[in-house]
């Protein structure tokens, strides 16, 4: 089963403490289960396991006010919130979980580390993994599809994100 995943972070490294996880199943026929969540990014950062950037604080800062408030939500204590991300996939087998993330060096490789360091197991198969750049690249040209929802919340990214799969999908 088909699940895009989008992270809101505070890097753009494998370490970067990760602040909210937004997913959706979907398939060719649309948008399915939805999952979303806020870590506490204190924990990440003063338990060592993760380093924020300068450059991403400063980008933060001048994000909508929209795209903020998931700093003022309630945050989960990490490996709960992961236990619970780690429930919603258990909708699908390990051996048939496609797991795409904006960028092959994004969303999947930094949720693989944050598992990783908080003792659980990744939850698909490597070669299971896909990239939504590179889709976008080979079906869209580059092309940017008109949006809806809030620009960089992890849930509305994920849904868009998945819809442009959903779109590029009905072309072939």
């Amino acid at each position: 089963m088909d699940v895009m995943i989008d992270l809101e972070t505070m890097g753009t490294h494998p370490e970067a403490p990760v602040i909210s996880i937004g997913a959706v199943f979907f398939s060719r026929k649309g948008l399915g289960s939805e999952f979303y969540i806020n870590l506490d990014m204190c924990e990440q950062i003063d338990g060592g396991l993760r380093r924020a950037t300068a450059d991403t604080i400063k980008w933060w800062m001048a994000q909508s006010g929209a795209a903020q408030k998931v700093f003022k939500e309630q945050a989960k204590p990490v490996k709960e919130g992961l236990v619970e991300f780690l429930g919603f996939l258990d909708e699908s087998p390990k051996d048939k979980l496609s797991p795409w993330g904006n960028g092959s060096s994004f969303d999947v490789t930094i949720i693989e580390h944050l598992l990783v360091s908080y003792g659980l197991a990744v939850p698909w198969k490597f070669w299971n993994i896909y990239d939504l750049r590179t889709f976008k690249r080979f079906i869209y040209s580059g092309k940017e599809m008109t949006r809806t929802g809030t620009y960089h919340n992890a849930l509305d990214d994920a849904k868009h994100q998945a819809n442009i799969v959903i779109k590029g999908m009905e072309k072939r």
